[in-house]
């Protein structure tokens, strides 16, 4: 049964008419509801919300006044003065509403141009027509507002401007000069559409950034830029003992049942983290209401301030859910993933994520990188070369030990060599080590400089494909390689960045290790290795998908990919095979 926490209930018995299912709105109240205060009364973001928001509310099927007592979190966050405010959250936790309500009342009171950014250009075109078309069209304040509502991307209200745009694509975020920036969802973004974003405030002597999302993984996203704040949790009195405490897991779950069609489940339930008591799921109402958020990096710059907020306190999520959900991740790694980001809003890792000091050392041989060089041909060498304003190298000998229709699968990887070598020495170096190492096949990336790539290319695909250039792309499934020859003399491949990431990567999670490094492999080359994580994510369809998330330097990484990519291309270039065949 719903908790029908409405302050105000004769507002909110004439507000709407319920007919069946269908709820129709009376507009003489909600025009009351929107002119009858005094605009001097909006003394802050909250008030002015309370006064000017009217909502529809799916969790009760309720219209009315906006409110926060269904998630009192949200009060205080509405009044941050903190130039940067990052919010870690689990779903479903009220907080979209929340920044929809600041870029309202930016645009309203203090007279700001907004820059509300999501992932894609799609969940902004949702967020235009369904959030905010629907807070214009419940409140006649809102819609009078605004002079100019016919763009998705862009409302005009006088001389204020509310920017909703997606993350992907530089053109999206430039030439947008803005006082106010909100990041919804910013883990499912480029990081460097992140700070793209961000250099829109850089002219502006008053700034506020708001910024929330579900976590993926540790030190990436909104948990990066949490680490750098205040860190508050949400502290309440407990009911209890009446200590200052908060919610944590599984500190303040009692887990009753065993798996998940355990009918116990659903006698959890929460307890406090100091005394133990158990805490009735009914009393949140009455003792969150009264809850602070408080700072747990007492040395953070007060500027910066960062807080988290989990499904352990919404009121219609039951322990017993949680409970469910938490035995749904026993052996399903979608579902423990799901519950650490989106019930906690906690980043997580699953076991095997990302190559570790323990899967480097297990793959160290007993050579070096300065043995012998080829003395003769017939060795199946490839190279991958990632570039940029330094290149990074890396020189791989593969070994036919085992058999599958998959010549990766097949083959043991030996990496002979890694280099970094700057810009300046490409054409030279590239040259130097196809030479020396007796490449077979060699894959660069196509970006940047393709000039320069193209022309490596055409020194050495005079008397066949010795060299591919490469562009990672959605719609290529799996390992599949999409080629195409290029006017330019240069052989195109076009792969899923994932799919042949995995590929490389997961050579050193296998037990024993399908590589083999040298004994005196950089530290540079063993860290590059560990900065890419793979997770899964779910698409716009819902089907989840592997992506590897980096959270630091990954040039090596790539290049030992372009390696594995290379092999296959050995085979169709070098033996005239279906290349198909080989995957």
């Amino acid at each position: 049964m719903a908790v029908n926490l409405n302050s105000e209930p004769e507002l909110e018995r004439s507000a709407y008419i319920c007919v069946g299912r269908m709820i129709q709105l009376d507009p003489r109240i909600i025009t009351d509801v929107d002119d009858g205060f005094d605009d001097k009364a909006a003394t802050s973001c909250y008030r002015w919300a309370r006064m000017r928001r009217v909502i529809h509310d799916i969790e009760t099927n309720e219209i009315g006044k906006y409110s926060a007592r269904l998630h009192p979190w949200v009060e205080e966050l509405h009044n941050s003065e903190a130039p940067y405010h990052w919010i870690l959250k689990g779903a479903q936790l009220g907080l979209t509403e929340w920044a929809i309500n600041i870029a309202l009342y930016m645009i309203d009171k203090l007279r700001k141009d907004v820059l509300y950014v999501l992932p894609t250009g799609t969940a902004a075109s949702d967020l235009s027509k369904a959030r905010f078309g629907g807070a214009l069209s419940l409140s006649p304040y809102l819609k009078s507002l605004f002079t100019d509502t016919d763009s998705v991307n862009l409302k005009q209200a006088g001389s204020r401007t509310l920017y909703i745009r997606g993350a992907g694509g530089k053109g999206n975020l430039f030439s947008v000069p803005v006082s106010c920036l909100i990041l919804d969802e910013l883990d499912r973004m480029d990081p460097e559409q992140i700070w793209l974003a961000l250099e829109r405030l850089s002219g502006q002597i008053q700034k506020m950034v708001r910024g929330l999302s579900t976590p993926t993984i540790p030190n990436f996203g909104i948990h990066k830029l949490f680490l750098t704040g205040t860190q508050e949790e949400f502290v309440f009195k407990c009911p209890r003992c009446g200590r200052r405490t908060f919610f944590e897991w599984p500190d303040c779950v009692e887990i009753i049942g065993e798996h998940t069609t355990d009918k116990r489940c659903a006698e959890s339930y929460l307890k406090c983290r100091e005394c133990k008591g158990k805490i009735d799921q009914r009393e949140k109402p009455e003792f969150l209401k009264t809850g602070l958020f408080i700072p747990q990096n007492e040395n953070a710059n007060p500027e910066v301030r960062s807080s988290h907020v989990s499904q352990l306190y919404s009121f219609t999520v039951t322990p017993g859910e949680l409970v469910v959900a938490h035995f749904r991740g026993f052996g399903d790694e979608m579902a423990e993933i799901e519950f650490h980001n989106s019930k906690l809003g906690l980043p997580f890792i699953g076991d095997g994520a990302r190559v570790d000091e323990a899967m480097i050392e297990r793959a160290l041989g007993t050579h070096t990188k300065d043995d012998d060089r080829p003395s003769h041909a017939g060795r199946i060498i490839t190279m991958g070369v990632d570039r940029g304003k330094f290149n990074y190298a890396v020189v791989c000998e593969y070994f036919f030990d085992r058999w599958s229709l998959d010549v990766n699968v097949a083959a043991k990887c030996k990496v002979l060599y890694e280099i970094v070598f700057p810009e300046s020495d490409f054409d030279r170096t590239v040259d130097q080590l196809m030479s020396e190492w007796q490449v077979l096949c060699c894959v660069t990336d196509a970006d940047p400089g393709p000039n320069e790539a193209r022309r490596f290319a055409r020194r050495f695909n005079a008397a066949g494909d010795f060299v591919y250039l490469c562009r990672y792309r959605r719609g290529v499934t799996a390992k599949e390689i999409a080629l195409s020859e290029q006017d330019t003399g240069a052989s195109m491949a076009t792969v899923d960045r994932s799919n042949w990431l995995s590929a490389s990567l997961g050579r050193f999670k296998s037990d024993p290790s399908r590589i083999i490094l040298p004994r005196d492999v950089s530290s540079k080359f063993c860290e590059h290795m560990g900065n890419l994580t793979g997770t899964f994510q779910r698409d716009e369809t819902g089907n989840p998908n592997l992506v590897f998330v980096e959270t630091g330097a990954d040039h090596f990484a790539h290049a030992l990919t372009y390696c594995e990519l290379a092999l296959p291309l050995v085979g169709f270039s070098q033996g005239n095979l279906d290349i198909g065949k080989l995957l």
